[in-house]
C-alpha cells in the first residue's frame, strides 16, 4: 500500500468521475485505475456514494472560508467586492473539478450529489458573508451581498462551460461588476 493511499484513491476518484460522471464510474475501474484490488478500495470507503462524499469533504471548503482574503481597506465598496468576488472565482477555478463533479451529478438527481451540494451550500453562505462582512464592514446585510457573489459565481460557470472561447478574466469582471452595480449603485467600472 501506498503511505496516502486514501488521497490517492481520493484523486483518481476526482479525476475519473469529473471526467465521466459518476454513475459511468464502476468501484472496479475506480480500483483498477488506482492500481489496487476492489477489497482495498472497499476498506476505504464502503460505497461509491461514500466515495463521492469524501472527495468533496477532502477539499476541506470550510476551512478555507474560516480565512477572509485580505482585501486593502483603502479601497472603494466597490473595488473590495470585485476583490472578493475575483478570490473566490479564481478559488473556484482552481477546484473546476469539484464543481464540474458536483453540479453535473447534481443535474442529473444524483441523491449524494444534492445532499453533498447542500452541505458545500451551508458553508459556502456563512463563509461569504464573514468575508464580505470582514472587508466590507460598512454593508448592512453581508449575508444577502453573499448570495450575490454565489448567484455570480453559478453563472459565471454557466457562462464557462457553455461559452468555452470567453476568457475567465472576462467572466471574472463581468461578476465582480454586476455585484458592484447591485450593492453600490453608481460605482461605474
Amino acid at each position: 500500500l501506498r503511505p496516502n493511499q486514501r488521497g490517492h484513491i481520493l484523486d483518481v476518484t476526482l479525476r475519473i468521475m469529473s471526467e465521466q460522471g459518476a454513475a459511468k464510474t464502476s468501484m472496479r475501474q475506480l480500483a483498477r485505475e488506482c492500481g489496487i484490488n476492489v477489497a482495498t478500495l472497499y476498506h476505504y470507503f464502503e460505497s461509491k456514494d461514500a466515495l463521492l462524499a469524501a472527495v468533496i469533504e477532502e477539499r476541506r471548503y470550510g476551512a478555507r472560508l474560516a480565512e477572509p482574503p485580505e482585501i486593502p481597506a483603502h479601497l472603494s465598496v466597490d473595488d473590495r467586492l470585485r476583490l472578493v468576488f475575483a478570490t473566490v472565482w479564481q478559488g473556484a477555478l482552481a477546484e473546476e473539478p469539484i464543481w464540474r463533479l458536483l453540479l453535473g451529478e447534481a443535474l442529473r438527481g444524483e441523491p449524494t450529489a444534492i445532499v453533498v451540494g447542500q452541505s458545500l451550500l451551508d458553508v459556502l453562505g456563512p463563509g461569504l458573508a464573514a468575508w464580505v462582512a470582514s472587508a466590507i464592514p460598512e454593508l448592512d446585510e453581508p449575508e444577502a451581498v453573499a448570495d450575490l457573489l454565489l448567484g455570480q459565481l453559478f453563472a459565471g460557470f454557466v457562462r464557462h462551460i457553455f461559452q468555452p472561447d470567453l476568457d475567465v478574466a472576462e467572466i471574472e469582471r463581468a461578476g465582480g461588476d454586476a455585484i458592484a452595480a447591485a450593492v453600490a449603485p453608481g460605482s461605474a467600472p
